[in-house]
This record gives C-alpha cells, sequence and structure tokens, in this order.
C-alpha cells in the first residue's frame, strides 16, 4: 500500500489534538495524533504527544509502544526518554525504566524529573524501598500511632518510607538481610498485613532488629512498659481499713510506652567539614527555602502581601538566589503591579550575572519572565526582545513558542491600525492607472499598499493577480486569485481567471474545475465556457508530458483517486485489456475520475 505523507494535514490534526489535549479530553486527542500520524508517521513529536495522552488514560503499554517509537525517531529528542521511562515504570519494568532515565540523564544531566524517576526505579528494584497504602506512623484498622498485634503501648515503626528505607539500609547489621529473598518477601508481607510485623518478631529474630533500628527501642523496654500497664504503680499509699464491704481498688491508670528519645538529626559527612561561618550560611540557605515554600503557599492562596513578604524574607536570609526575585515578580504581575515586577526580573537578571559559574537556565527564565510582564503591559516589542535574550541563553521550545505567538500578535495588532478602505481605494485608482498604461510592477506595489490598507477586499487580490499574471508569476497570482474567491466565493470574475492561471500551468484537471464552478455561479459565462473548450482541446491534443503528470501527483485528490481501490480496479483490467474502459465509463464516479486522471496527465488518450 502506498502511503501519501501531507504534512499540511498532519499539523492541522496535531492543532485538533492540541485543543484536546487542553480540555483534557484524552481519548479525542488521540484520536487525531493518531490521524496525523497517518499523515506524517516521521513526526517524533506526534508519538511523544500521544504517549503523554495514553498515559493520562493510564493506558501504559499504548504509552510506551509511543515513547519507544519517539526515541527511535529522534534518538536525542530528551523528552522522549522521559514518556517511555514513565510508561515502564508504571509497567513494573523496572530495569528497563531504570535505563531509559539513565540515557535521558546523559542528554539531560539537570533533568529533576529524570532524577527522580531514576531514583523510584532503584528504590522499586530493591523491594521494601516503599510501602505503599501504608499511612505514615499508623496502620489500617487502628488510630494514629497505634501497633496492632504488638506489645501493648507499642506504635507503628513505620513513618515516612523513604525513612525506613535510609535506616535499615545505613545500619550494618539490618542492611545485610536485603541480601536474602526471603527477609524481603516477610517485609512485602508486612505491607499487607502489618499485623504479621509482631508475629515474624517472634519467629524471625531479624525483625527484632528491625523493629529496634526503626523505632530506637529494644524489646526489653517494651516488656517493661507492658508489666507497668498490667501491673500498674501505685507507690505510697496505704491499704483501706476494713469496714465489712467488699474493698474496690480505684481504676488504675492507662500508662503508655514512653515515646522513643528521638535523636538530633546528624550532620552528613559534608556539614561536617563546613566551617562555623560556612554552617550559619548553609542554616540560613535552609531557612530561606521554608519562607519560599511559604510565600509558594501564600501565592496558591490569593495571599499576595503574604507572599511578597516571605520572598522579601527569603531574599534577606540568602541574596544570591534569582529564585526569589523572580517569584515575587509573579506575585506582582498578578496584581497588576507591573513596574515592580519588572523592577523584580531585573534584580533576578543582576543576581544571576553575578554568581559563578552563571547558571544560565535561571538567566533564560529572568528574561522570559520579564517577557511576561511586557506581554501583560501590551508591550509587544519589548517582550519579543527579552524572550530573544531568553532563547540566547537556553533554547526553550516553550519560550520559542511564546515568542512566535506574540511576533503573530505584534504583526496582526499592525496590521489592524494600518487598515484605512479610504486610503486603500486610492492605491487601487493608482494601481488601475498603471495597469492601463502597462507598467505593471508600479501597478503591483499600489495594490500591495491597497491590501495593507483594506485586507479583506476581494477586488484589491483580484486586481493584483491580473497585474502579477501579465508579468508570468503564475503561482502568486494564482494565491491572490484564491484569496480573493475566499473572500467572495460569488465574485464570478475569478473563475475563469483562475481557471486561465491553471491552464498556463498546466494543470488542465484544475482549470476545467475552475470553469466549472464560474459555471455554476454563472451559467453563460462566456469567459469560462471559452476556456474549458480551449482546455479540452488542450488535454487531448498535447503529447505525453512525464513531469505534467509528476507535478499532478503532489495534487490531494489525484492523489486519492489513485488510491481508490474501485479506480485501482479498473485501471488494472484497462491495462489487461483497453476495450475495458468503454463499460467502466457507463458508472458516473469512475466516468469522471478517469476524465479528471486524463486531464491530469496520469492517463493518456490514443
Amino acid at each position: 500500500m502506498i502511503i501519501f505523507m501531507d504534512k499540511e494535514k498532519a499539523k492541522q490534526a496535531s492543532a485538533l489534538a492540541k485543543e484536546a489535549f487542553a480540555k483534557k479530553d484524552y481519548p479525542t486527542a488521540i484520536k487525531h495524533y493518531s490521524e496525523a500520524i497517518s499523515f506524517d508517521p516521521t513526526d517524533h513529536l506526534l508519538f511523544s504527544n500521544r504517549s503523554a495522552c495514553y498515559a493520562s488514560l493510564e493506558q501504559y503499554q499504548d504509552a510506551l509502544d509511543d515513547g519507544k517509537k519517539c526515541v527511535e525517531l529522534k534518538p536525542d529528542f530528551v523528552r522522549g526518554y522521559g514518556r517511555k521511562g514513565l510508561a515502564e515504570f508504571y509497567l513494573n519494568q523496572y530495569e528497563e525504566a531504570e535505563k531509559t532515565y539513565t540515557a535521558g540523564l546523559k542528554l539531560d544531566p539537570t533533568n529533576e524529573q529524570f532524577k527522580e524517576g531514576l531514583q523510584k526505579a532503584k528504590n522499586a528494584l530493591m523491594g521494601p524501598g516503599s510501602f505503599p497504602g501504608a499511612e505514615a506512623g499508623s496502620f489500617p484498622g487502628g488510630p494514629a500511632g497505634s501497633f496492632p498485634g504488638g506489645p501493648p503501648g507499642a506504635s507503628s515503626p513505620f513513618g515516612n518510607q523513604q525513612e525506613i528505607l535510609q535506616k535499615l539500609l545505613t545500619d550494618p547489621e539490618t542492611k545485610e538481610y536485603f541480601k536474602d529473598k526471603d527477609f524481603l518477601a516477610k517485609m512485602k508481607l508486612c505491607q499487607t498485613n502489618p499485623q504479621m510485623l509482631f508475629q515474624l518478631m517472634q519467629s524471625d529474630p531479624r525483625f527484632m532488629k528491625v523493629f529496634t533500628v526503626l523505632t530506637g527501642v529494644s524489646m526489653d523496654d517494651l516488656q517493661n512498659a507492658a508489666k507497668e500497664q498490667k501491673e500498674g504503680k501505685d507507690e505510697g499509699k496505704q491499704a483501706p481499713m476494713d469496714t465489712g464491704a467488699e474493698f474496690q481498688p480505684p481504676p488504675m491508670p492507662k500508662t503508655e510506652a514512653p515515646e522513643p528519645p528521638k535523636e538530633a538529626p546528624k550532620p552528613s559527612a559534608e556539614e561536617a567539614k563546613l566551617t562555623p561561618a560556612e554552617k550559619e550560611e548553609l542554616l540560613k540557605k535552609k531557612q530561606a527555602e521554608d519562607e519560599k515554600r511559604s510565600g509558594n503557599d501564600a501565592y496558591k492562596a490569593k495571599k499576595f502581601d503574604e507572599a511578597i513578604g516571605c520572598y522579601d524574607k527569603a531574599i534577606s536570609l540568602s541574596d544570591k538566589e534569582p529564585i526569589y526575585h523572580l517569584n515575587k515578580a509573579s506575585v506582582y504581575l498578578e496584581m497588576k503591579k507591573f513596574e515592580e515586577a519588572l523592577k523584580s526580573c531585573d534584580e533576578a537578571v543582576k543576581v544571576t550575572l553575578d554568581l559563578n559559574p552563571r547558571p544560565l537556565e535561571k538567566l533564560a527564565k529572568a528574561y522570559a519572565r520579564k517577557g511576561n510582564v511586557y506581554c501583560q503591559m501590551n508591550k509587544l516589542p519589548e517582550a519579543i526582545e527579552m524572550y530573544e535574550r531568553s532563547l540566547l541563553e537556553v533554547n526553550d521550545p516553550q519560550v520559542k513558542e511564546l515568542k512566535k505567538k506574540i511576533e503573530q500578535q505584534k504583526k496582526t495588532t499592525e496590521e489592524n491600525e494600518y487598515i484605512n478602505p479610504e486610503l486603500a481605494e486610492k492605491h487601487r485608482e493608482n494601481g488601475n492607472k498603471l495597469f492601463r498604461d502597462g507598467n505593471y510592477a508600479a501597478a503591483i506595489k499600489e495594490y500591495d499598499e491597497a491590501i495593507k490598507r483594506s485586507p479583506k477586499s476581494a477586488v484589491m487580490y483580484f486586481n493584483r493577480a491580473l497585474s502579477l499574471m501579465k508579468i508570468m508569476d503564475y503561482p502568486r497570482a494564482l494565491v491572490d486569485m484564491q484569496k480573493c474567491i475566499e473572500l467572495d466565493p460569488k465574485y464570478v470574475k475569478a473563475y475563469p481567471k483562475m481557471g486561465a492561471i491553471h491552464f498556463f500551468m498546466k494543470e488542465y484537471h484544475k482549470a476545467l474545475a475552475d470553469y466549472d464552478k464560474g459555471l455554476q455561479i454563472e451559467p453563460g459565462n462566456l469567459e469560462c465556457i471559452e476556456g474549458k473548450q480551449k482546455t479540452n482541446q488542450a488535454v487531448y491534443q498535447s503529447p505525453p508530458d512525464e513531469d505534467r503528470a509528476k507535478r499532478a501527483m503532489d495534487d490531494p485528490e489525484i492523489r486519492a483517486i489513485l488510491s481508490d481501490p474501485r479506480i485501482q480496479q479498473v485501471l488494472k483490467e484497462v491495462k489487461e485489456n483497453p476495450n475495458a474502459a468503454v463499460g467502466a465509463m457507463s458508472d458516473p464516479f469512475i466516468a469522471q475520475a478517469l476524465q479528471k486522471l486524463i486531464a491530469a496527465g496520469i492517463l493518456g488518450v490514443k
């Protein structure tokens, strides 16, 4: 089967897919991306985007197939590795996911999503690195902090999953347990049935050690606590006097096992080497990050003044981080305080330029953020300049697309401001005079100006097309004539002229179609009738032209005819028996299709 690529149709289908994706209508997006792929199966972006749609629907096998195809088509496309790795992870193909994320990080070493994906894949490969479904510090079926099935008062040893893994892997004794598959299986059993932990502690001494490492509480401590809870302690009390009635002791107070002492976090090996001044600087950076997070939360809650205050505190603690200034700019932008937003962007640029080494990503982000501010201020030239500066630092596709949109918006704005129908008419009259004098080049310039002043006037395009035909610039003349008809489909004068253009370009099948359209509007149009007769004569009298036939193959309509099974069957029969064409012509559809193929030069006539 012959596949005809059509990048323009692929682009149109992709645009529809993007609209559906933005609305989270993933099935529709997949439909349009599939259509786009059928028109252009060489575009890696189409497979990448369809993979994202499949992943959103949790159809991970389909997402993986598209991710693989994306990487195959363009091995240096970073995002493709993210699509593939994500699907592999959710399909439990952890080793493949690890390889994919590693390959992606070779292309983009700073990609945080890839780093996170790689770590998750490694954790999954290690077995009990995660315990999905278990809340920190509690077991299902019991209150927070309780440990069903364990000694009285014992709290759950399971807190943050990463902390669990870190503690067990850093302890010299429990670290060795992970080499035993039996141990790993039992740990997973605890995941699905937390009460099993205490039973395992009784049957497998290793789990007594696990409990101790995770909680800091030994079994002796738990047993003592349980004993105290059972017996109670009533020191310093005397026995009551015998009054003849049965003595009822007061209810024993419930005692709980003391919480294990919280150990102060141990400094890392790197932190231990720092000087007091460096330690103080590190502490300030951590405090600044806390303020930034508070500012982000306030921003999301629309508490803009509070957010600004948090970012200012972060800046006072760590004045060498441009992100704090950029976050302030975002808040000011939301508040429509554009001048303050620009100042914050400038501060971010200044801080970034002073850093060594200079983080290009942050500098690019600062310029792009400033471009966003200028967009909101409707200062489009300044916005474009900022986006260009950003792209000089980092070639970000999103910024590139944004710059393209703003450039188009600027162009549209300028064109709208230039519109003046009265001046357009004056330029048209000047063009008409020059046309009559035979000065076609000068006439075209006048019509150019007329179209800029009145871009919705069909007659302006028609007049310029006539001038272009005079200098035999048929491709440009055709574009103008098509625009004329687009603006006014009933403008009958345009159809015979467009037919003439196609005739001169030896596209006879298109010329005949133009004349027929004109005759539908005005059946007695003499120019269309004569043009059609002249074209039919050329079709049947012109010698075979291989170049004309080759050009006709670029026409989607001709390709559609040739791919139709009925036409393919007729052509096969005619090839074997030329007389078979006579019977086939009795079918109106086949007759019309064969006539178009003859007019296009695909089929010859003897």
